[in-house]
């Protein structure tokens, strides 16, 4: 049987980026998602962006895996070899769960920086980093122990 969502109490402030409690927000703070300790910041001059501790984030159109070229699907999977060889060589262990997911977006965030190209994360992408840190880790324990191959 799946797990059930925990249910997050409170609303969600798009200005801080905390759950805070209902009695945190005003009556228009709760449909504009805005918590009234924000909310007096900006009345009293303050600019939206002093107060968050980062940027809020661009809706960017994002691609789909498929449609990346040869040479964008190659540069990916050098971003994947090397964050993998990276993670192994600290922790020792192949990345699952939290620890792939984690990985995954650092790798679309590396992705997007570098290349411009906002990656969808998909079933698809999913499955090349997947395959693809399988890959890697088998050739670092290959070059860790070449007597072993048969």
């Amino acid at each position: 049987m799946a797990k059930k969502k925990k249910k997050q109490n409170g609303h969600y402030c798009r200005i801080c980026g905390d759950y805070k409690a209902n009695e945190k927000f005003s009556g228009k703070g709760h449909a504009q998602h805005i918590c009234k300790s924000c909310m007096s910041a900006m009345r009293s001059g303050k600019n939206p962006e002093d107060i968050l501790p980062e940027p809020l984030p661009v809706n960017r159109e994002t691609t789909r895996f498929k449609k990346l070229g040869k040479e964008e699907k190659a540069v990916l999977k050098a971003f994947i070899s090397e964050v993998v060889t990276e993670y192994w060589q600290e922790n020792r262990q192949i990345p699952f769960a939290e620890n792939f997911s984690e990985l995954k977006k650092y790798i679309i965030g590396t992705y997007d920086e570098e290349c411009g190209i906002l990656l969808k994360d998909d079933a698809e992408l999913k499955t090349y980093f997947q395959t693809h840190t399988v890959t890697t880790i088998n050739k670092l324990l290959k070059e860790e122990n070449p007597e072993n191959e048969g």
